[in-house]
This record gives C-alpha cells, structure tokens and sequence, in this order.
C-alpha cells in the first residue's frame, strides 16, 4: 500500500510538472508569434531620413611614442635612412608631370628609350604613375621610390601601324601622356606621327585608311599595304596588359626587358652627374577641346 502511495505521488508530481513545462513552451510560442509580428510591421514601416545640415570637425588625435617599439625600429630606420638618402646625381631644374607635355614625362621616356633604343622604337608610358615631381638639386634614391614606387617591370611590345596610330589617338584624346621617340602632330580629324629614327610617318591616306610613308629622293613615298614593318613599344607591364585603357596593348606578346621602371631610372641617374629635361613639342594639338 505504501508502495503505491509512493508512486502514485510521483505520477502526480511527473504531471504537475508536465504541465508547467507545457504552459512555458505555449507562452514561448506565443512570445515567438509577437517577435514574428513585430519583424512584419517593423518591415512593412519604411524610414526615411532626410539630412538637412553636415559639419565635418577635424578631431586631434596626440598618443605618447612607445619607446619600446621606437628602439626597436631605430636600428632599422637608420639603415633604411642611408639608403634612401643616397644622393644619386644633381637636377639642374625642377621636373613636374602636366599635359600635353611635361618636363617629367619626357624626361622618363626619354631615358628609358636611351637605355634601350636597341631594342625599342618608341616608349610610352602614363602621367597616373608618376606619382611625385622631381626637385631641383640633389636627387636621391628616396626621391625615386616617390616618383614610382610600384613594381612595374619594362616590357617590349610589337604594334603595327595601325595600332601605332590607335596609340597616339589614344593620347591625343586624353589631352597628352609620356612617349618617346616620335612626334605627334594632330588637327582635328587629321593627324600624323613622325618616326624619329627615320622620319617614316604614319598618317591616313585620301580614303582614310592608315598607311605609312617614307622619303625616297627628298619625297615621301605611300607603301603598299604589304610592306608595312612594325613597332617596337617599350612601356611597363602594367600598361602593357591593358592598363588604363590601353586596349591597343591586349593579346600582345610581352619581351621582357629584366628590369623594374624604377630601377631603371636609378641606373640611369647614378650614370649621369647631373639631369635635365626640356619640352620640344613631341605633341601639337590643335582644335582640341582637352
């Protein structure tokens, strides 16, 4: 008979607390149908804020320098220090990028087909990355890891004359980029490009196909669509797989030259005692907007 009551009171107890359980589950199902309600309206409300004023504040920010990290870095800096503040050679004249032509531009283009006009007919590069003028005075290493602190590689691309005259619509239209080793002289609709080396143009003939001409007995002679030979463009590899927009470079087998642009120049400036660079108008524009 105790035995019974025993488990009996135990059923009841399991019962009770069955039902408490379910009582907490039904409330916990009804709190979930109110947060399911309130994301619906919360969702179905759009705000709109509209901003009537700004004001932008310039907040000072001061931090004491960690003499533990300071003398760690030290070593390092003064090591860096001496390399970077190695002075190269002496600019005769400040050298800044601009358009349609600039003491920069030239003065990069130019150096770059020298060292390799074996190889190249025509360099051509960007005013983007020319990333800092040159001062006048003693250049350093440091100065040109500011003008061109990527690691853009030389390369040597191939153009035909047609794309040779695509290249220099290209800088036309954008009111002037570095090049080298031609001229450019464009009006309007028409426009010719000057070969340097042997003052072979290109141009567009009286039915507005591109074509070349040479000088034969003090005269320039149109050649025959078959006869047209190719250029030789050094630029850097960057620019040689199509960037900024220099579509005309794509599909393009690349020759590496084995040296970064910046590197480049670094040769070039230890080589010279002093630099300079002067505008001899490469590129004429007339009747442009840009």
């Amino acid at each position: 008979m105790c035995v019974h009551k025993i488990i009996l009171t135990k059923v009841n107890k399991y019962i009770s607390e069955s039902k408490n359980i379910l009582k907490i589950v039904n409330q916990m199902k009804k709190s979930i149908h109110i947060i399911y309600i309130g994301i619906i309206l919360l969702s179905a409300c759009t705000l709109q804020n509209n901003i009537t004023s700004k004001e932008n504040k310039v907040i000072a920010v001061s931090a004491e320098v960690d003499s533990i990290i300071t003398s760690i870095t030290y070593p390092y800096k003064i090591g860096i220090d001496s390399v970077m503040n190695e002075v190269l050679c002496v600019s005769e004249i400040e050298m800044t990028k601009g358009k349609p032509e600039s003491l920069l531009g030239n003065f990069v283009t130019d150096l770059c087909l020298e060292m390799y006009d074996s190889i190249a007919d025509i360099c051509v590069m960007n005013n983007g990355g020319l990333r800092s003028s040159l001062p006048s005075g003693k250049i350093t290493r440091g100065d040109i890891y500011k003008l061109m602190p990527f690691e853009n590689e030389l390369v040597v691309l191939e153009l035909n004359a047609e794309e040779v005259y695509e290249l220099a619509e290209y800088i036309t239209n954008r009111g002037g980029e570095p090049f080298s080793g031609c001229n450019i002289y464009s009006s309007g609709d028409s426009m010719v490009i000057q070969n340097l080396k042997n003052s072979d143009i290109i141009h567009k003939n009286e039915f507005d196909n591109v074509t070349m001409s040479l000088i034969v007995c003090g005269t320039y002679s149109e050649l025959m669509e078959d006869d047209l030979y190719t250029f030789r463009v050094l630029t850097s590899d960057y620019l040689a797989n199509g960037g900024d927009k220099m579509k005309f470079f794509n599909n393009k087998e690349q020759y590496k030259v084995g040296i970064k642009l910046r590197d480049a120049i670094i040769y070039y400036c230890q080589s010279k005692d002093t630099i300079s660079s002067n505008l001899d108008s490469r590129l004429i524009l007339n009747n442009h907007d840009k």
